[in-house]
């Protein structure tokens, strides 16, 4: 299946803001995969996922990229702009990567500030849902263990949050917010947002040993959101364990 002008560009796009730094993070490289996965058909992921990882290659193919349709160029953007924040802050080196792309599709400099400040906030207040239902989780049955306190404070110093921010998050794995708390946030976003909320809760918690608690607090967080059930079906490692037939 060809990739569409708007895919294409934010493959490219997002590659190049990840290579900004010339070091490919284990959250960009995670968002890029899920895109290619998402995006092209098995036999042409590997091609893709090559070029991606060529800082040259991307170069020489973002300059001969035609521009998508300018109704979609805020929303490519923003995309991208989640590749800059998927292991924290984003650099000073992806800023101006970013600004570049953004003066491609022709967006005015000051109004693409307006939009990065938006969208920063935005994923903050995402990644403060996603970090409360992990503490929420530690706190669930046993004590969380060293263990768990140290994949908490990883999880956390990977999430898009301003240095205040994630000192008070850090603080709360004892005593985290309520999942009603967390779930008037989930309310104030769109759908789109709220499945990409609920996606990266899944992806931080679903390999961890409490994966069975996770999946009882998931369904608990979902009906308090006012979300259908079948919204946690759905997530990647929470669908319900079918019973095996009788022998």
């Amino acid at each position: 299946m060809p990739l569409t002008a708007e895919q294409e560009w934010t493959l490219v796009s997002c590659g190049l803001l990840a290579l900004a730094d010339r070091v490919l993070t284990g959250g960009e490289a995670a968002r890029l995969l899920a895109m290619v996965e998402s995006y092209l058909d098995p036999e042409e992921q590997d091609l893709w996922m090559d070029l991606v990882a060529d800082k040259a290659a991307l170069e020489a193919h973002f300059e001969q990229l035609r521009a998508p349709p300018a109704a979609n160029h805020l929303a490519l953007l923003e995309r991208v702009w989640a590749i800059a924040l998927a292991d924290g802050d984003a650099s000073l080196t992806e800023i101006r990567v970013f600004e570049r792309i953004g003066e491609r599709l022709s967006i005015d400099g000051a109004q693409l500030i307006v939009h990065r400040k938006t969208w920063t906030y935005a994923a903050m207040e995402r990644a403060e849902v996603v970090a409360g239902f992990a503490a929420n989780l530690l706190q669930r049955g046993a004590a969380a263990t060293p263990k768990e306190h140290t994949l908490y404070e990883t999880l956390v110093g990977r999430l898009p949050l301003s240095k205040s921010r994630r000192a008070r998050i850090l603080g709360e794995i004892d005593a985290p917010p309520t999942l009603e708390s967390l779930a008037a946030i989930l309310k104030r976003f769109d759908r789109a947002r709220q499945m990409e909320t609920l996606r990266s809760i899944a992806d931080a918690v679903v390999r961890t040993e409490r994966r069975e608690a996770a999946r009882e607090q998931m369904a608990e967080f979902v009906a308090v959101a006012g979300l259908p059930p079948t919204v946690a079906d759905g997530l990647h490692g929470f669908a319900p364990v079918q019973d095996k037939p009788a022998s």
